[in-house]
């Protein structure tokens, strides 16, 4: 028995219904810096409420790479499952996901040593730099798990598992706000507070991604991956329009 989802004939309606789980999914991503400004407006002031535009870029930057990877893959490992080449997907699927880790954490280790240089070069004042390099160096610390989310809630729909992408999806939006409103509130953490209730939220879905794809029993798992440095530039050049 085939157990590969893509495998099978498309129509219009049963291709909409595929992908409308990952079009909520991807909304409800995009929310996660709307949240943040609703409740630094609310319950912090204006000062930390500008802090969080002026560092956008770097959260756009990294959710970027991610889309770029998540988008290279999907089309390489896509493809090898058509062909059948099951094996060769799962080994180019758990080096692309190796591949994410390895970015994110070098932009962690890059963040946390230049992270005052990086909120000056972003255009903070003296008067924002503080809440400025509060919110970003809590955000760095979840880099990661940033990449790893916009990894795992496109390669599930490639798994044939688009709901269980959109269901961690909206888990991780729902917990964001929960979790933006106990830090800053009750606990008195100010900005931080919303960096932590983002980064909860995007670690979420990497942690199930994880847990997943180690005991997945079908086309799409982890296994002893193979260093192609051809699949990894491909796969960032394919993705690259995407990403900008």
């Amino acid at each position: 028995m085939d157990d590969n989802i893509l495998n099978q004939k498309w129509s219009a309606g049963s291709l909409l219904r595929f992908a409308f789980p990952t079009i909520v999914m991807m909304i409800f991503m995009g929310l996660y810096t709307i949240v943040d400004t609703i409740f630094v407006a609310q319950f912090v002031n204006t000062d930390a409420l500008s802090s969080i535009n002026i560092v956008c870029p770097i959260i756009n930057i990294t959710v970027g790479l991610g889309t770029m990877l998540a988008t290279g893959s999907n089309a390489i490992v896509s493809r090898k499952m058509g062909a059948g080449e099951n094996q060769e997907a799962k080994e180019d699927f758990t080096l692309l996901i190796l591949t994410g880790a390895v970015i994110g954490f070098l932009i962690l280790l890059g963040g946390t040593i230049w992270i005052e240089k990086i909120v000056y070069a972003l255009g903070a004042s003296d008067l924002l730099f503080p809440y400025c390099k509060d919110y970003l160096m809590v955000l760095f610390l979840f880099i990661p798990a940033n990449i790893l989310q916009t990894l795992f809630s496109n390669l599930f729909v490639t798994a044939g598992k688009p709901g269980l992408g959109f269901g961690l999806s909206v888990l991780a939006g729902v917990a964001n706000i929960i979790l933006d409103y106990i830090f800053i509130v009750p606990c008195g953490l100010g900005i931080r507070g919303a960096a932590l209730g983002t980064g909860f939220g995007y670690l979420l879905p990497t942690v199930a991604g994880l847990v997943y794809f180690a005991r997945s029993k079908g086309t799409l798992s982890f296994t002893r991956p193979k260093l192609k440095w051809t699949v990894i530039g491909e796969s960032c050049f394919n993705g690259s329009s995407e990403m900008l």
